[in-house]
């Protein structure tokens, strides 16, 4: 679930999803979808597969750049947690290209939630998990409030939304803050629970952004 500035999760805290559960159904193809939004969510996906890849091998590669930019995201340089990042980026590239193969439900539908948009905040979507199994619901705003793609670091984009909410499908869910700058804010542990800084980290690290100290 994501907010236009900050919070929400469980239930809403800025943008987090809720552990249900009941299991959800095994299934991670794009479903109740226009052609043309099938579209939008598929080249989304692929390039989030691309920036959460890009995000995990950075970490794995153990250099200079990968450190001082793991340290402005999460604060810590500390190795378990490096790994568990790189893992949990894995997941999500290797599902965000697993279509009919993988484990969750991606609608370009609300499917019952209250997508709340007003000048206080917009919500784009809401991912959730079982544990095993994961869902996505979409809100009208994903589609027409945010850009496809931007090349810039800080930019919320289609694909970089996406990218948060596969995190809460593999795990990442707490109480959220949303937005490149505020969760440079964040410590150590909240961090890592926060799926917003597994997407701009990612991002950043997959364009090769300056660090932000």
């Amino acid at each position: 679930m994501r907010f236009f500035q900050t919070l929400v999760l469980l239930p809403l805290i800025a943008g987090n999803l809720a552990v249900i559960a009941r299991p959800l159904e095994e299934r991670a193809s794009l479903a109740k979808c226009s052609s043309e939004r099938k579209q939008m969510i598929d080249d989304a996906l692929t390039k989030a597969a691309k920036m959460a890849q890009s995000g995990a091998d950075l970490i794995r590669s153990g250099s200079d750049y990968s450190t001082d930019l793991f340290q402005s995201f999460f604060k810590t340089d500390d190795d378990q947690a490096k790994t568990r990042v790189a893992g949990v980026l894995e997941k999500i590239a290797t599902e965000a290209l697993a279509g009919d193969n993988g484990v969750v439900n991606y609608y370009c539908t609300p499917e019952g939630i209250n997508c709340i948009d007003d000048h206080s905040f917009i919500m784009t979507a809401y991912g959730e998990t079982d544990g095993t199994y994961g869902r996505i619901r979409t809100c009208p705003a994903y589609f027409t409030k945010f850009p496809q793609w931007s090349d810039v670091c800080t930019v919320l984009d289609q694909a970089t939304s996406s990218l948060h909410e596969m995190a809460h499908t593999k795990g990442i869910f707490g109480p959220e803050t949303y937005g490149y700058n505020a969760v440079h804010l964040l410590n150590s542990t909240a961090a890592l629970e926060n799926a917003e800084s597994y997407a701009f980290f990612s991002k950043s690290a997959f364009l090769n952004c300056t660090v932000s100290k």
